[in-house]
Protein backbone atom coordinates (compact mmCIF):
# COMPACT_ATOMS: atom_id res chain seq x y z
CA UNK A 1 0.00 0.00 0.00
CA UNK A 2 1.60 3.33 -0.90
CA UNK A 3 0.57 6.79 0.62
CA UNK A 4 1.44 10.32 -0.05
CA UNK A 5 1.79 12.89 2.33
CA UNK A 6 1.84 16.87 0.99
CA UNK A 7 3.61 18.98 3.34
CA UNK A 8 5.55 15.59 3.83
CA UNK A 9 8.41 17.56 5.27
CA UNK A 10 6.71 19.47 7.88
CA UNK A 11 6.63 18.50 12.00
CA UNK A 12 3.77 16.56 11.41
CA UNK A 13 4.04 15.17 8.27
CA UNK A 14 7.77 13.43 8.95
CA UNK A 15 6.40 12.44 12.33
CA UNK A 16 3.66 11.15 10.56
CA UNK A 17 5.87 9.51 7.76
CA UNK A 18 7.77 7.66 10.68
CA UNK A 19 4.39 5.64 12.20
CA UNK A 20 3.41 4.88 8.12
CA UNK A 21 7.05 3.72 7.53
CA UNK A 22 7.11 1.63 10.78
CA UNK A 23 3.87 -0.33 9.41
CA UNK A 24 5.65 -1.22 6.39
CA UNK A 25 3.94 1.06 4.03
CA UNK A 26 4.69 2.85 0.75
CA UNK A 27 5.67 6.48 2.10
CA UNK A 28 5.94 9.50 -0.38
CA UNK A 29 6.57 13.19 0.91
CA UNK A 30 5.31 15.91 -1.57
CA UNK A 31 7.20 18.96 -0.60
CA UNK A 32 8.37 22.33 -1.69
CA UNK A 33 11.60 21.70 0.22
CA UNK A 34 13.30 18.98 2.12
CA UNK A 35 14.56 20.18 5.65
CA UNK A 36 17.71 17.91 6.36
CA UNK A 37 16.71 17.70 10.26
CA UNK A 38 13.13 16.83 9.79
CA UNK A 39 14.19 13.66 7.48
CA UNK A 40 16.88 13.02 9.03
CA UNK A 41 16.88 8.90 9.56
CA UNK A 42 13.98 8.61 7.63
CA UNK A 43 15.18 9.65 3.97
CA UNK A 44 16.44 6.15 2.42
CA UNK A 45 12.64 4.80 3.70
CA UNK A 46 10.34 7.32 1.94
CA UNK A 47 10.00 8.89 -1.56
CA UNK A 48 10.34 12.55 -2.22
CA UNK A 49 8.79 14.56 -4.40
CA UNK A 50 9.52 18.36 -4.40
CA UNK A 51 6.20 20.62 -6.37
CA UNK A 52 3.88 23.11 -4.97
CA UNK A 53 0.00 22.31 -4.01
CA UNK A 54 -0.69 25.80 -6.23
CA UNK A 55 0.37 23.40 -9.43
CA UNK A 56 -1.83 21.14 -10.76
CA UNK A 57 -0.04 18.93 -13.12
CA UNK A 58 2.64 19.27 -9.45
CA UNK A 59 0.02 16.99 -7.67
CA UNK A 60 -1.20 15.18 -10.65
CA UNK A 61 2.53 13.91 -11.37
CA UNK A 62 3.04 13.02 -7.63
CA UNK A 63 0.10 10.86 -7.39
CA UNK A 64 0.70 9.05 -10.38
CA UNK A 65 4.43 8.49 -9.76
CA UNK A 66 4.11 7.71 -6.12
CA UNK A 67 0.52 5.09 -6.74
CA UNK A 68 -1.05 6.47 -3.28
CA UNK A 69 -4.51 5.00 -3.07
CA UNK A 70 -4.04 7.32 0.67
CA UNK A 71 -3.25 11.02 0.62
CA UNK A 72 -2.87 12.78 3.57
CA UNK A 73 -3.11 16.17 3.20
CA UNK A 74 -1.30 18.77 5.32
CA UNK A 75 0.26 21.18 3.06
CA UNK A 76 -1.08 24.76 4.29
CA UNK A 77 0.30 28.07 4.96
CA UNK A 78 -0.38 28.85 8.59
CA UNK A 79 -2.02 31.84 10.09
CA UNK A 80 0.20 34.69 10.33
CA UNK A 81 1.96 33.85 7.21
CA UNK A 82 -1.37 33.76 5.49
CA UNK A 83 -2.78 37.07 6.79
CA UNK A 84 0.78 38.90 5.74
CA UNK A 85 0.12 37.08 2.53
CA UNK A 86 -3.51 36.43 1.56
CA UNK A 87 -3.08 35.88 -2.12
CA UNK A 88 -0.44 33.15 -1.37
CA UNK A 89 -2.61 31.52 1.06
CA UNK A 90 -5.42 31.58 -1.06
CA UNK A 91 -3.47 29.62 -3.84
CA UNK A 92 -1.68 27.29 -1.22
CA UNK A 93 -4.88 26.69 0.76
CA UNK A 94 -7.55 26.78 -0.86
CA UNK A 95 -6.34 25.58 -4.96
CA UNK A 96 -4.20 23.38 -3.21
CA UNK A 97 -6.96 21.47 -1.48
CA UNK A 98 -8.87 21.73 -4.92
CA UNK A 99 -5.94 20.18 -6.91
CA UNK A 100 -5.53 17.27 -4.35
CA UNK A 101 -9.29 16.43 -4.31
CA UNK A 102 -9.42 16.85 -7.84
CA UNK A 103 -6.81 15.08 -8.65
CA UNK A 104 -7.78 12.13 -6.53
CA UNK A 105 -11.03 11.94 -8.39
CA UNK A 106 -9.27 11.77 -11.71
CA UNK A 107 -6.89 9.31 -10.68
CA UNK A 108 -9.25 6.97 -8.30
CA UNK A 109 -7.38 7.33 -5.21
CA UNK A 110 -9.61 5.97 -2.34
CA UNK A 111 -8.58 8.13 0.42
CA UNK A 112 -7.97 11.69 1.20
CA UNK A 113 -7.32 12.76 5.21
CA UNK A 114 -7.60 16.80 5.92
CA UNK A 115 -5.34 18.28 8.40
CA UNK A 116 -7.65 21.09 9.76
CA UNK A 117 -7.99 23.38 12.48
CA UNK A 118 -9.59 24.85 15.62
CA UNK A 119 -9.84 28.55 13.64
CA UNK A 120 -12.55 27.39 11.52
CA UNK A 121 -14.81 28.52 14.41
CA UNK A 122 -14.70 32.15 15.15
CA UNK A 123 -17.04 34.30 16.36
CA UNK A 124 -20.98 33.54 17.37
CA UNK A 125 -20.81 30.57 18.89
CA UNK A 126 -23.53 29.98 21.08
CA UNK A 127 -22.47 29.04 24.60
CA UNK A 128 -19.25 27.75 25.71
CA UNK A 129 -19.09 24.51 24.57
CA UNK A 130 -17.60 24.15 21.14
CA UNK A 131 -18.83 20.53 19.16
CA UNK A 132 -20.35 19.43 15.95
CA UNK A 133 -23.26 21.50 15.58
CA UNK A 134 -21.40 25.15 16.39
CA UNK A 135 -21.27 27.72 13.92
CA UNK A 136 -17.84 27.73 11.91
CA UNK A 137 -17.32 31.50 11.05
CA UNK A 138 -13.36 31.64 11.42
CA UNK A 139 -11.89 35.20 12.22
CA UNK A 140 -8.72 34.74 10.22
CA UNK A 141 -8.14 33.59 6.75
CA UNK A 142 -6.19 30.37 7.43
CA UNK A 143 -9.11 29.50 9.04
CA UNK A 144 -11.42 30.57 6.49
CA UNK A 145 -9.38 28.79 3.72
CA UNK A 146 -9.52 25.58 5.99
CA UNK A 147 -12.99 25.60 6.51
CA UNK A 148 -13.14 25.59 2.55
CA UNK A 149 -11.11 22.17 2.64
CA UNK A 150 -13.58 20.54 5.21
CA UNK A 151 -16.54 21.94 2.73
CA UNK A 152 -15.26 21.03 -0.41
CA UNK A 153 -13.92 17.53 0.96
CA UNK A 154 -17.51 16.68 1.88
CA UNK A 155 -18.86 17.77 -0.94
CA UNK A 156 -16.44 15.28 -2.81
CA UNK A 157 -17.41 12.67 -0.66
CA UNK A 158 -21.31 12.77 -1.48
CA UNK A 159 -20.89 13.64 -5.29
CA UNK A 160 -17.91 11.23 -6.28
CA UNK A 161 -17.88 9.00 -3.36
CA UNK A 162 -14.57 9.60 -2.21
CA UNK A 163 -13.82 8.65 1.26
CA UNK A 164 -12.84 12.13 2.66
CA UNK A 165 -12.23 12.26 6.73
CA UNK A 166 -10.68 15.39 8.60
CA UNK A 167 -9.40 16.24 11.84
CA UNK A 168 -9.09 19.66 13.52
CA UNK A 169 -6.05 20.51 15.34
CA UNK A 170 -5.29 22.71 17.93
CA UNK A 171 -2.03 24.40 18.72
CA UNK A 172 0.00 21.71 18.08
CA UNK A 173 3.43 22.05 20.12
CA UNK A 174 6.16 20.34 18.56
CA UNK A 175 10.56 21.00 18.11
CA UNK A 176 12.25 22.94 15.56
CA UNK A 177 8.92 25.01 14.69
CA UNK A 178 10.02 28.23 12.62
CA UNK A 179 6.79 29.21 11.30
CA UNK A 180 4.93 32.09 13.31
CA UNK A 181 1.23 31.84 14.54
CA UNK A 182 -0.70 32.90 16.90
CA UNK A 183 -0.10 30.09 19.23
CA UNK A 184 3.22 29.32 18.76
CA UNK A 185 4.24 30.52 21.98
CA UNK A 186 3.76 27.37 23.87
CA UNK A 187 6.30 25.37 21.53
CA UNK A 188 8.92 28.04 21.32
CA UNK A 189 8.70 28.40 25.62
CA UNK A 190 9.72 24.87 25.71
CA UNK A 191 11.97 24.73 23.23
CA UNK A 192 13.55 27.98 24.44
CA UNK A 193 13.64 26.49 28.13
CA UNK A 194 15.15 23.21 26.98
CA UNK A 195 17.77 24.93 25.25
CA UNK A 196 18.55 27.20 28.33
CA UNK A 197 17.52 30.20 25.94
CA UNK A 198 15.27 33.06 27.53
CA UNK A 199 11.96 33.55 25.91
CA UNK A 200 9.00 36.08 26.74
CA UNK A 201 5.59 34.70 25.65
CA UNK A 202 3.67 36.96 23.48
CA UNK A 203 0.17 36.48 25.35
CA UNK A 204 -0.79 37.87 29.41
CA UNK A 205 -0.84 34.90 31.98
CA UNK A 206 -4.18 33.88 31.99
CA UNK A 207 -4.67 33.02 28.11
CA UNK A 208 -5.85 30.02 27.70
CA UNK A 209 -5.08 27.58 24.87
CA UNK A 210 -5.69 24.31 23.73
CA UNK A 211 -2.68 22.38 22.67
CA UNK A 212 -1.90 18.83 21.42
CA UNK A 213 1.70 17.36 21.58
CA UNK A 214 3.18 16.49 17.77
CA UNK A 215 3.02 13.10 18.40
CA UNK A 216 -0.85 12.96 19.20
CA UNK A 217 -1.18 15.20 16.02
CA UNK A 218 0.24 12.48 13.85
CA UNK A 219 -1.07 9.24 16.03
CA UNK A 220 -4.85 10.80 15.44
CA UNK A 221 -4.09 10.96 11.52
CA UNK A 222 -3.38 7.17 11.67
CA UNK A 223 -6.23 6.49 14.18
CA UNK A 224 -8.46 8.25 11.48
CA UNK A 225 -7.26 6.21 8.60
CA UNK A 226 -7.84 3.01 10.23
CA UNK A 227 -11.42 3.44 11.27
CA UNK A 228 -14.10 1.55 9.43
CA UNK A 229 -15.77 3.74 6.72
CA UNK A 230 -19.35 3.04 8.39
CA UNK A 231 -18.41 4.53 11.77
CA UNK A 232 -17.56 7.57 10.81
CA UNK A 233 -20.82 9.73 10.60
CA UNK A 234 -18.77 12.71 11.93
CA UNK A 235 -16.62 13.12 9.14
CA UNK A 236 -14.58 15.84 10.28
CA UNK A 237 -13.33 15.37 14.09
CA UNK A 238 -12.36 18.19 16.98
CA UNK A 239 -9.59 16.98 18.69
CA UNK A 240 -9.57 18.94 22.31
CA UNK A 241 -5.93 18.28 23.02
CA UNK A 242 -4.54 18.46 26.45
CA UNK A 243 -7.47 18.54 29.16
CA UNK A 244 -8.15 20.82 30.99
CA UNK A 245 -7.11 23.91 28.49
CA UNK A 246 -3.47 24.93 30.02
CA UNK A 247 -3.40 28.77 30.33
CA UNK A 248 0.22 30.50 29.42
CA UNK A 249 0.69 30.34 33.65
CA UNK A 250 0.05 26.88 33.68
CA UNK A 251 2.55 26.36 30.83
CA UNK A 252 5.24 28.15 32.99
CA UNK A 253 4.44 25.98 35.76
CA UNK A 254 5.03 23.10 34.21
CA UNK A 255 8.06 24.33 32.12
CA UNK A 256 9.65 25.40 35.48
CA UNK A 257 8.81 22.01 37.23
CA UNK A 258 10.94 20.19 34.37
CA UNK A 259 13.74 23.22 33.69
CA UNK A 260 13.68 25.13 37.35
CA UNK A 261 16.75 27.28 35.93
CA UNK A 262 14.37 28.67 32.62
CA UNK A 263 13.68 32.19 32.00
CA UNK A 264 10.49 33.39 30.64
CA UNK A 265 8.40 36.34 30.60
CA UNK A 266 5.61 37.75 28.95
CA UNK A 267 5.63 40.48 26.46
CA UNK A 268 2.02 40.44 25.57
CA UNK A 269 1.27 40.91 21.22
CA UNK A 270 -1.70 43.18 20.90
CA UNK A 271 -2.60 40.98 17.50
CA UNK A 272 -2.30 37.32 19.53
CA UNK A 273 -4.38 39.04 22.50
CA UNK A 274 -6.91 40.50 20.44
CA UNK A 275 -7.06 37.05 18.64
CA UNK A 276 -7.17 34.45 21.88
CA UNK A 277 -9.18 36.96 24.18
CA UNK A 278 -12.31 36.34 22.05
CA UNK A 279 -12.03 32.73 22.74
CA UNK A 280 -11.26 32.87 26.31
CA UNK A 281 -14.23 30.59 28.35
CA UNK A 282 -14.54 27.97 25.53
CA UNK A 283 -14.19 24.06 26.25
CA UNK A 284 -13.91 21.62 23.02
CA UNK A 285 -16.58 18.82 22.87
CA UNK A 286 -14.30 15.42 21.34
CA UNK A 287 -16.62 13.34 21.94
CA UNK A 288 -17.38 12.33 18.56
CA UNK A 289 -13.61 10.96 17.76
CA UNK A 290 -13.61 9.51 20.96
CA UNK A 291 -16.77 7.37 19.87
CA UNK A 292 -16.26 7.02 16.50
CA UNK A 293 -12.66 6.49 16.33
CA UNK A 294 -11.66 5.54 19.95
CA UNK A 295 -9.14 8.27 20.09
CA UNK A 296 -7.77 9.24 23.40
CA UNK A 297 -5.17 11.87 23.84
CA UNK A 298 -2.20 10.45 25.22
CA UNK A 299 0.36 13.61 26.34
CA UNK A 300 -0.44 15.60 28.86
CA UNK A 301 1.58 18.98 29.97
CA UNK A 302 4.20 17.04 31.97
CA UNK A 303 4.55 14.59 30.02
CA UNK A 304 4.91 16.37 26.40
CA UNK A 305 7.71 19.02 27.88
CA UNK A 306 9.25 16.07 28.98
CA UNK A 307 8.75 13.82 25.91
CA UNK A 308 10.07 16.98 24.04
CA UNK A 309 13.38 17.80 25.53
CA UNK A 310 14.12 14.57 25.17
CA UNK A 311 13.78 14.88 21.47
CA UNK A 312 15.48 17.95 21.76
CA UNK A 313 18.77 16.55 23.56
CA UNK A 314 18.79 14.36 21.10
CA UNK A 315 19.25 16.92 18.08
CA UNK A 316 21.75 19.38 20.45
Amino acid sequence: MSVLITGGCGLIGSTLARMLVERGLDVWLFDRQTPAARLEGLRDRVGLIRGDLCVFSHVLDALRHSGADTVYHLGAMLSVPANDDPPAAYHTNVDGTFHVLEACRLLGVKKVLLSSTMATYGMDIAGHVVDNSSVQRPTTLYGATKLFGELLGRFYKTRYALDFRAVRFPSVVGPGATVPHVSIYNAWAVEKAALGQPYDIFVEPHIRCPVLYFKDAARSLVVLSDAAPESLRTVCYTLAGIDPIPSAQDLVAAILARYPKARIGYRPDPFAMEFHTKLQGRTYDESPARQELGWKTEYDLPRMIQDMGEVLGARV
